[in-house]
This record gives structure tokens, C-alpha cells and sequence, in this order.
């Protein structure tokens, strides 16, 4: 029979496959055996909760390296998207341009149609489209009248917070956020 043997857990690699949330939750618990106790702990029960707080310091540092990389990711997909609008744009120009040009031939050469191998091509009268020369000058059956209200926001929240009370609007505080700095970075970034 084979002898089984006990492996000894590393801790760090424990904590670190720990999730935040799991870790917060520790601190919690601790935090309410101290208040339980009145506000007093042993030695042991504080070590554990200045060990869980630095795991905590270590996940958070972690997700501040994560939500810097997955932001160099979105300006990077910004620069690409840009480019690729810009790359798709001249390639509908370019087609356009070779369907015009093929048009400006085939009625040059008065040819309706041209059958090959790979394509057949055919001269189609334009549609019709409707031209508006002025749409202030058109009458009301032929027009869809859209009212826009663009409210003031700003002047909306300064009466509201002076004490003014406003029909439809009310001051409401949004839910709280995390504001992640980098130590080399004074400016501030929200989560």
C-alpha cells in the first residue's frame, strides 16, 4: 500500500488564489469579533486582521495593474479603430470611384451590359430619389414636426442643491466608486 503524505500549504500562494471578496469578507468577520468583544482582541485576532488587510492591499494593487493594462488595451483599440474606419472608408471611396468609372465607359461605348467569365456587368437607369430644396417651405402633411427638450442639468443640480424645489427633477447621490491613482500619476481615475 502506498504511503500517503501530507503536503504542507503554502500560505502566500493560499492568500493569493484567495478572492478579494473572500478576503474582505474575513475582515469583516474579524471586525465583528472585536466589536463583539468590545472593541478588544488578542494578540492572534489582530494579526489575522492586519494579514487579511494586507492581502486585501495586495489584491487591490493587483486589479489597479489590471484596469492600467486594460486601459492602454482601450486606447490602443481606439488608435486601430480609428485606423480601420478610415482604411474601410477609402476602400468604399476606391469601389465607388471603379464603379463610376466602369459606368463613364460602358456609356461612353454606349454598351448596356458586358458578360465575362468571372462577372456580367449592366447599365441600370438611376432611381428615383427625392430632392428637398427647402424643408421650412414644405407643407405639414409631408413633414414630421420633432420637439427636442434638452435639459439644463447644471442649473438643474445648482437649484436643487441652493434648496429650490424643481418639478420633475430631484438630486439623487450615485453609487460609490473606487478612485484609483497611480503613485507616480496626481490626477485622479475613477472605477
Amino acid at each position: 500500500m502506498a504511503k500517503t503524505t501530507k503536503k504542507e500549504v503554502n500560505t502566500e500562494i493560499a492568500v493569493r488564489a484567495t478572492s478579494a471578496m473572500t478576503i474582505a469578507t474575513e475582515i469583516l468577520g474579524i471586525v465583528g469579533q472585536i466589536i463583539e468583544n468590545g472593541g478588544e482582541c488578542d494578540d492572534n485576532t489582530l494579526a489575522m486582521l492586519q494579514n487579511w488587510q494586507a492581502a486585501l492591499e495586495v489584491k487591490a494593487g493587483n486589479i489597479g495593474l489590471v484596469k492600467a493594462r486594460l486601459e492602454s488595451d482601450i486606447e490602443y483599440y481606439k488608435v486601430i479603430e480609428e485606423s480601420a474606419r478610415a482604411r474601410r472608408k477609402t476602400t468604399e471611396n476606391t469601389i465607388e470611384r471603379l464603379k463610376n468609372y466602369l459606368r463613364d465607359c460602358m456609356k461612353t461605348a454606349d454598351m448596356k451590359s458586358i458578360k465575362g467569365d468571372l462577372f456580367s456587368f449592366s447599365l441600370v437607369d438611376g432611381r428615383m430619389k427625392t430632392v428637398v430644396e427647402n424643408k421650412n417651405a414644405l407643407p405639414f402633411d409631408y413633414v414630421d414636426v420633432i420637439e427636442v427638450i434638452q435639459p439644463k442639468t447644471d442649473a438643474i443640480k445648482a437649484a436643487l442643491e441652493s434648496g429650490k424645489e424643481i418639478p420633475g427633477a430631484h438630486l439623487e447621490r450615485g453609487e460609490d466608486y473606487v478612485m484609483i491613482r497611480s503613485a507616480g500619476n496626481k490626477g485622479e481615475n475613477n472605477a
